[in-house]
């Protein structure tokens, strides 16, 4: 069957991709239709002036390798090609080759795909995205897992010491008052916790904070208070030297920070005497939670501060987040939290806020 040249030719000029007519031997151009001037943003005659190098950013002997193959047996590939204008674009390139007159040519379709490299990093960013939030999740459930796990205990704790207290007529009602209103406050600040834990601020990976005027020595009495059941069980002395310091911090995240360093002491501190001691200056304030305890070894002191580190065997419980959690809440204050140990001679955790 006989093409007729005339459809042949009305074909070429009104196709909707790039044809382009190109010398195998040399890769001069020898013929592009109209798809080819506006995408190129050259004349008909600026095109058949260059060869195919000239629109390839890739170095002359990768076009020149893809050009034989070709020539042997049709290729497919993408590249990117240099418009007239200097601009860029993205394109998808079918080439094969025909002898006509003795000559080699390569016909070349090729199409702009600009928008589907769009959709596919669109794609793929969505695909990081996804990632990254199922993963904030992942972290988010662990995290609160944990930072419910104390107020939780504290307050179980709180209602078996009453539950046996019942059993004791001789105990009066105002011991009985102290340790339901301290299992009350430890229950408001456990729902407390659990609204913040659930800020779609945290969810985000950003942490909020919610800044007011806090009364230091106030804070770190009510956690004492709070933690008393469990102090008197482990048998450690508590010795509290905060002065009236008033500083402009989220409470309930300071709260988190003071409480995971005393529950740590109290865990690790094999029982001895507790020390929380605070000075300020117009700037800053300086919190200091010591404890005669176990002690860290050098090459641990940082390395506790990561997620899911522990300096310690697995039978002292947790999951390694109480350092990190309290790490990044001090950070966004814009303070430092920092530790000095001697294996087997206790530690002291040194944290630094501003004012």
């Amino acid at each position: 069957m006989q093409h007729d040249p005339e459809v042949t030719g009305y074909l070429f000029e009104h196709a909707r991709d790039i044809i382009l007519v190109i010398d195998a031997e040399d890769g001069s151009i020898i013929a592009a239709n109209r798809a080819a001037e506006e995408a190129y943003r050259c004349t008909r005659e600026q095109l058949l002036a260059l060869k195919i190098f000239d629109l390839r950013l890739e170095e002359t002997p990768s076009v020149a390798t893809q050009m034989r193959t070709a020539v042997r047996q049709g290729i497919l590939f993408e590249a990117l090609h240099r418009r007239c204008d200097g601009t860029t674009f993205s394109v998808e390139v079918s080439s094969r080759a025909s002898s006509m007159s003795g000559r080699r040519y390569l016909f070349s379709v090729i199409r702009d795909i600009t928008e589907r490299k769009r959709l596919e990093r669109e794609r793929h960013r969505l695909f990081e995205a996804t990632e990254q939030a199922l993963a904030l999740r992942d972290e988010f459930l662990v995290i609160a897992s944990h930072e419910l796990r104390t107020p939780l205990t504290n307050v179980n704790l709180q209602l078996q010491q009453l539950d046996r207290m019942l059993d004791h007529p001789e105990i009066s009602y105002e011991q009985l008052r102290v340790r339901t209103v301290a299992a009350l406050r430890e229950a408001d600040r456990l729902g407390t916790l659990i609204s913040a834990l659930i800020d779609a601020q945290l969810m985000k990976g950003q942490l909020e904070l919610e800044v007011d005027e806090v009364d230091l020595r106030d804070l770190v009495q009510d956690i004492i208070e709070r933690l008393r059941v469990r102090i008197e069980q482990v048998g450690s002395d508590v010795r509290v030297e905060v002065p009236p310091v008033v500083g402009r911090w989220d409470r309930l995240r300071l709260d988190q920070v003071i409480t995971n360093l005393v529950v740590n002491a109290l865990k690790y501190g094999a029982g001895g005497a507790l020390h929380i001691r605070a000075r300020a200056s117009d700037e800053t304030v300086i919190v200091e939670v010591i404890d005669h305890g176990i002690g860290i070894s050098p090459e641990d002191a940082e390395r506790i501060f990561g997620k899911f580190e522990r300096a310690v065997a697995s039978h002292h419980g947790g999951l390694g987040l109480g350092l990190f959690i309290a790490r990044q809440i001090v950070e966004s204050h814009g303070g430092t939290i920092g530790l000095e140990s001697t294996l087997g001679s206790g530690s002291v955790f040194k944290v630094t806020l501003p004012r």
